[in-house]
């Protein structure tokens, strides 16, 4: 029986969300506001210390709430049913929906036989002064985002489309971040690839792959600590 991986505060700090939420009293987006003397969020009474900004993307990773960011550039968060579900459930989580470790390079370098060309990187030495330029690292994902989007804009409704974009976002973001989560960038790349989503075309994840595989090495150069 397996159990979501979460301290008894941030259990009690998701509980009160749903709580909340279910009474009415609170409204997405959830906006957290920190200040010295502790955190709290908009709408929810309490102070949640100073941990708050933590806990809440434990669990953003662990599934439980969605997030987005403000034009200020500050996440804000949504209340996902799993999170009602694993409140219900005492943090048990069903056997049927206890998640499969994917990695996502393997699946793709075996989709396409090994010979997928990154496109928009030559070589290693590319790929080193990516990760340590930030402003060349921005303007290069901003140029594979626009790869991408081509190539899936035309099969995809405005809804899935606006859905996509801001899956594409938020990998960027993830990606330029000081320290990216192994498990966030899991996620993200299983929605731009199309691997998980059981509506998609086995002929739009294929054609993706090349797209997708740039910035997959982008990823694994930043996790490994650059070049």
């Amino acid at each position: 029986m397996a159990e979501y991986n979460l301290t008894t505060q941030q259990k009690e700090l998701l509980k009160t969300i749903v709580e909340q939420m279910k009474s009415g009293r609170a409204q997405e987006p959830l906006i957290p506001v920190s200040s010295h003397s502790g955190s709290s969020i908009i709408g929810i009474q309490g102070n949640f210390g100073r941990n708050l900004l933590g806990d809440l993307e434990v669990l953003s990773e662990a599934d439980l709430l969605g997030f987005r960011y403000n034009s200020k550039g500050d996440k804000i968060y949504t209340v996902k049913q799993s999170a009602y579900n694993a409140v219900e459930n005492n943090f048990v989580i069903p056997e049927s929906q206890v998640p499969t470790q994917i990695n996502i390079g393997a699946i793709i370098r075996d989709m396409s036989g090994g010979h997928v060309q990154a496109v928009g990187l030559s070589n290693n030495s590319e790929l080193n002064q990516l990760v340590n330029d930030s402003d060349l690292l921005h303007k290069k994902l901003n140029e594979l985002t626009e790869q991408l989007v081509d190539v899936v804009k035309s099969e995809l409704s405005s809804k899935k489309l606006m859905e996509y974009l801001q899956s594409i976002e938020e990998l960027k973001k993830e990606i330029e971040s000081e320290k990216p989560s192994p498990s966030v960038l899991q996620k993200l790349f299983a929605s731009i690839s199309f691997l998980g989503d059981v509506e998609s075309t086995i002929s739009l994840a294929t054609r993706v792959l090349p797209y997708v595989y740039p910035f997959l090495l982008i990823a694994s150069q930043k996790l490994a600590g650059g070049g």
